[in-house]
């Protein structure tokens, strides 16, 4: 590969082929999500009872979740200038780091068969990481589990938005969004939905 591919390429060739017959059913996009998802019917209820999965598939998935944000604590370190605790600076020595070529790289030794290679992996550290970071200035916004565990979104209940922040990660690392800086993206979504919430007229 010699050139980066748009994200929905990159969807297609590392995460559709981990979709059985009923995750597809389930899916209303064929690749990846919008950046920011709404649902009036949303709005003031439990994630849990949103989540297509049995109680016990949804604790499964956050562990999961959970389980890449730990990964992300080890691999990055070796690589990245990062501290304890994960913050908004882990996101933008992330994007930093990954610019066009460090991309390609990474696509070009990584096997799209294999479901732990390391393209996969580190796309699913980043949304785990994005999605504990924006959790932590709004400790109400909560996991929507979803299955496979990046279909995973952060549910706002205040307003009945969903950010799909692993679909953010696969564009991060696409020709879609590599130059979009997530950090400020990430503020700027936490602070849109504060002024929806506040009622704000932002149309």
């Amino acid at each position: 590969m010699k050139q980066l591919p748009h994200c929905d390429r990159v969807f297609e060739l590392f995460f559709d082929r981990w979709y059985d017959d009923e995750d597809r059913r389930r899916k209303v996009f064929r690749a990846t999500r919008p950046d920011l998802l709404s649902d009036p019917d949303f709005i003031g209820a439990d994630p849990r009872t949103l989540s297509p999965l049995a109680p016990k598939c949804q604790q499964e998935v956050l562990r999961r979740v959970d389980g890449m944000v730990d990964a992300a604590r080890g691999d990055w370190a070796r690589y990245l200038d990062v501290r304890e605790p994960i913050n908004v600076q882990w996101i933008a020595a992330f994007d930093a780091h990954y610019g066009e070529g460090e991309v390609l790289d990474l696509l070009n030794r990584s096997d799209p068969a294999a479901f732990d290679n390391e393209f996969l992996v580190t796309c699913c550290e980043f949304g785990a990481v994005m999605g504990h970071v924006m959790r932590k200035p709004l400790p109400l916004l909560q996991w929507l589990p979803e299955w496979p565990y990046w279909e995973s979104s952060i549910f706002d209940g205040r307003t009945g938005h969903v950010v799909p922040v692993f679909h953010w990660a696969i564009k991060k690392m696409s020709s879609y969004g590599i130059d979009d800086g997530f950090a400020e993206k990430m503020e700027a979504c936490l602070q849109l939905l504060d002024d929806r919430f506040a009622g704000k007229n932002l149309d």
